[in-house]
């Protein structure tokens, strides 16, 4: 299982120790030591998952960007 971070960005939930929001950003504590930091806060990575894998199980694309474009894209 995996937690969906900003861009295409994935970290393996096996490898996640702890989520600590500090100010503007939330560090992602791995089981190695490192950590990685995000803007998003837990609540946000909590419902960011949970909706990837509704949207996995139904089978349907994948879309997790934050903004929604309406309208085609203009060069």
């Amino acid at each position: 299982m995996f937690l969906p971070l900003e861009e295409d960005g994935l970290v393996d939930l096996g490898r996640v120790v702890a989520l600590v929001r500090e100010g503007n950003e939330t560090a992602i504590i791995l089981r190695d030591g490192s950590v990685m930091a995000t803007g998003f806060t837990p609540k946000t990575l909590a419902s960011r998952y949970e909706r990837s894998w509704r949207v996995i199980r139904a089978g349907t694309p994948l879309d997790l960007s934050l903004k929604k474009r309406k309208g085609p894209i203009s060069q």
